[in-house]
């Protein structure tokens, strides 16, 4: 399959500014009702949507640049529960749809959680004999352009879970998801460690702000 072909749209959380700006008066509006219930004022609602773009950047925003921006404690414990209460909600979704035949069915999971992260992050879904999700972890942080894995740790990890197979992802701060040389290295590393351990890597994820791309449906390896 063609790359091009295999490249998902996401939805329109923050894509290019045109449509960033199209969503900009309804994030605004839910960000005050969102902040009002912690105490904060609609001006926060409204520097915070002008300085990020959408309700997804803002919700990605590290805690140390939302108080630069003027927000409290309670408004940061908010937007803080409602960035875990999406990943919940959209986790256990993702585990109600599997067994994973391929990594495309935890794309839109992890789209809300990482399209608009500032650096680099890779997860590892962990899944059990019958490819059904065990859990989702962090297993490498890294900066604008790369984060750092290590292959052994998460076939540990994968031993730990009794976990038979898994999905790497990872998100493009850049936004576009097209993988790169090192992209498709670190696969390999990964691949090659979880094969020692009889574990099947499924599928590679690449999430950025314009969509998704499965390393599977590329026939990438």
């Amino acid at each position: 399959m063609a790359m091009a072909n295999a490249l998902q749209i996401a939805p329109p959380v923050g894509g290019n500014l045109r449509a960033a700006a199209q969503h900009q008066p309804r994030d605004r509006w839910l960000l005050m009702r969102l902040l009002a219930a912690g105490q904060s004022t609609p001006k926060l609602a409204e520097r915070l949507i002008e300085e990020q773009g959408s309700l997804g950047s803002v919700l990605s925003t590290s805690e140390e640049r939302l108080r630069q921006l003027g927000a409290d404690s309670n408004g940061i414990a908010i937007l803080n529960l409602i960035r875990e209460t999406i990943g919940v909600v959209l986790e256990r979704g993702a585990q109600e749809r599997l067994p994973v035949e391929g990594g495309l069915a935890l794309a839109e999971a992890m789209f809300a959680e990482m399209a608009h992260l500032t650096v680099e992050q890779v997860r590892v879904a962990f899944l059990d004999a019958g490819r059904r999700l065990i859990r989702v972890e962090v297993m490498g942080n890294g900066t604008v352009h790369v984060a750092h894995v290590y292959p052994r740790e998460i076939a540990r990890r994968c031993l730990e879970l009794s976990a038979s197979a898994a999905v790497l992802i990872h998100n493009h701060p850049s936004g576009d998801p097209t993988p790169s040389s090192e992209d498709i290295q670190m696969t390999r590393k990964v691949r090659k460690a979880l094969e020692a351990i009889d574990v099947a890597l499924v599928d590679h994820l690449v999430i950025g702000r314009k969509g998704f791309l499965s390393f599977s449906e590329c026939g990438l390896k």
